[in-house]
């Protein structure tokens, strides 16, 4: 099990293994982060900027539901290299940002907890830029790098500095979001139904 660290900045993927693309499958990976703070975070954000938003793309989205939270934006696009969440409302679409094209960029474009995974950041982040009138981009803030670096990702630690670089311009906004308690994923669960061991 990789450890999750409790700070997010908000502002060609590496291999997946089988466990971990069976967690987006199954969204036991959604069930485990989904009341994190930092998500309260992006959806404030998203009702703040996007009031007026038609047309919205998340690339990355790694089955996580999140997008049904902007029921006003008509066109939602999930793109995935791998498993694209879909419902009724958002389109799911399997593959390479690189290898695809879109006849206009979107009002919103969303990027969350992807960049430290791809090896070429820099391209990654310039082509979210194209997709997006806005871009909304999420990556662990400072999480360790070397022996403690978590599974996947490839550019830990990640900063203000690093981010700014691979976006090739500085953000309208950032802030820095710290989990209170931690992630509630690498807790342990407790041993009885009322949270009180037997």
């Amino acid at each position: 099990m990789t450890t999750q660290h409790p700070k997010t900045g908000i502002l060609g993927i590496k291999t997946m293994n089988k466990s971990a693309e069976s967690n987006y499958q199954s969204g036991s990976y959604w069930r485990e982060r989904s009341d994190m703070l930092y998500y309260r975070y992006i959806d404030y954000i998203m009702r703040c900027v996007s009031v007026s938003a038609q047309s919205m793309i998340d690339v990355g989205t790694g089955n996580c539901p999140y997008m049904e939270w902007f029921d006003w934006i008509p066109e939602r696009v999930s793109v995935d290299i791998r498993i694209p969440y879909q419902s009724e409302h958002v389109k799911g679409v399997k593959g390479d940002i690189f290898e695809m094209t879109f006849d206009r960029a979107f009002d919103i474009c969303t990027c969350l907890q992807v960049l430290e995974h791809v090896p070429e950041a820099d391209r990654f982040a310039r082509r979210l830029l194209e997709l997006g009138e806005l871009v909304i981009v999420s990556v662990p803030y400072n999480w360790p790098g070397g022996e403690e670096q978590t599974a996947g990702h490839v550019h830990d630690p990640v900063d203000y500095d690093k981010l700014t670089d691979w976006m090739g311009r500085p953000a309208n906004y950032h802030v820095v979001v710290e989990e209170p308690f931690g992630n509630r994923a690498a807790r342990p669960a407790p041993t009885s139904r009322r949270g009180h061991p037997d």
